[in-house]
């Protein structure tokens, strides 16, 4: 079957101007899932691996915990979950099973005790390894997993294992709670899984609605394993990618070779849009019309099997001036708000390196940004101290630009 996903591809500009030089063209290539896809929904394999470390005492082991019951109590009977905790050590508190003893799995939940170190990635492998159990192409095979703290010295094992989940078809949906943990591995783990970045659970008692809302999404998902293919003819080169929808994520720079790009959009959810948006070279054209890339999302129906759906991107190269009016507003929107992302990134890594910030911002950039962005940015570009939970509150508000703010 065939028209599960529409694919539809925008360009920057329709019209070029003919300059006999090199010219930055931005393709926006979005992907949902139709109304021809079945409305069913598809069984769930969790796995909530959670840090349960001494700093995890009072509040935050509390909130969690109720949090994990609560997803618990609303999956299906027939659904799979399993429940792994660790500090330096790991345990499997509920194996892999279904989630009909919503009673029992509730007693063996409020067991878990607070003690220990961080050891992240035994959890991971041991989650990871109660998902295989019952992994299968017609499930939702994901990994929610938890932490506060930064994980000590086996960072490189995290991000393996990532991969290892990713060519699994197993999402990796990490959460950090409070504000002491690592960001940029938790953001890194997500990413190399097709999962999703690192969402930032705040205060304790947010952690309830976050959890729901991970549910939610994994019931939503109508398509598996998606990945997003952009393939360019001779003469056009890829500079960048970045996904801006549902959050903006920068693509590394091994997704991107002479000829093609690649993105891993990983589940597709009903009412959920995906779209990446790439920056291209284009070598000098004369006058025609040229298609400048063509997207391929490839996919895995429940039930039928893989499938494949294109879309081109053409562009019209003229002699005319073409003026800035006729620039496609919705991908220049995307543009300005991935642009945004990517300079407030390097700001806060400064800070993060140095303590500091010696480059104020554009106010092109500001001024898409919230007010209380606004203020923290200015305060530290003023030489002002930002506390390790306003730097997460900029980073996770940031990459939510495309949410907050219409195209």
């Amino acid at each position: 079957m065939s028209g599960e996903v529409s694919l539809i591809c925008q360009v920057g500009r329709e019209r070029m101007t003919v300059t006999g030089g090199t010219q930055v063209a931005y393709v926006l290539v979005e992907a949902r899932p139709s109304a021809a896809v079945a409305q069913q929904r598809m069984p769930l394999n969790f796995a909530l691996v959670l840090d349960h470390s001494g700093s995890m005492k009072g509040a935050k082991l509390k909130a969690v915990k109720d949090a994990v019951k609560l997803v618990i109590s609303h999956m299906a009977p027939t659904d799979i979950v399993s429940v792994v905790i660790f500090d330096d050590n790991v345990r499997v508190v509920v194996p892999a099973q279904p989630a009909a003893d919503t009673l029992g799995l509730a007693a063996l939940v409020d067991g878990i005790k607070d003690g220990g170190g961080t050891a992240m990635s035994l959890g991971m492998s041991v989650g990871l390894t109660e998902l295989r159990k019952n992994a299968a192409p017609g499930t939702v095979n994901r990994m929610i997993l938890l932490t506060d703290g930064v994980t000590y010295g086996d960072a490189d094992r995290c991000r393996r294992i990532a991969d290892d989940a990713g060519a699994s078809g197993i999402g990796i949906y990490p959460l950090g709670i409070g504000a002491d943990w690592d960001e940029d591995l938790l953001d890194n783990v997500g990413q190399r899984s097709s999962g999703m970045p690192a969402e930032f659970i705040k205060r304790p008692d947010d952690a309830l609605a976050i959890f729901e809302r991970q549910l939610q999404s994994a019931a939503a998902v109508q398509v598996r394993n998606a990945q997003l293919t952009l393939r360019l003819p001779a003469g056009v080169h890829p500079k960048k990618s970045v996904k801006v929808l549902p959050l903006i994520a920068e693509q590394a720079q091994d997704t991107l070779s002479d000829r093609e790009a690649i993105v891993a959009l990983g589940d597709l959810e009903r009412d959920t849009p995906q779209a990446a948006l790439v920056e291209l070279l284009v070598d000098p054209r004369p006058a025609g019309t040229f298609r400048v890339a063509q997207a391929e999302l490839s996919y895995d129906v429940p039930g039928a099997g893989p499938e494949k759906v294109r879309a081109d991107a053409v562009v019209t190269f003229t002699n005319e001036t073409v003026h800035n009016d006729e620039a496609n507003p919705v991908v220049l929107n995307y543009v300005e708000k991935a642009n945004a992302h990517r300079l407030v990134t390097r700001v806060l890594d400064e800070y993060k390196r140095t303590g500091k910030v010696t480059t104020r911002l554009h106010p092109n950039v500001t001024r898409i940004l919230d007010p209380e962005t606004q203020r923290l940015l200015d305060q530290a570009a003023a030489g002002g101290a930002l506390s390790a939970e306003e730097v997460k509150t900029i980073g996770n508000k940031t990459r939510k630009l495309t949410q907050m703010l219409e195209p």
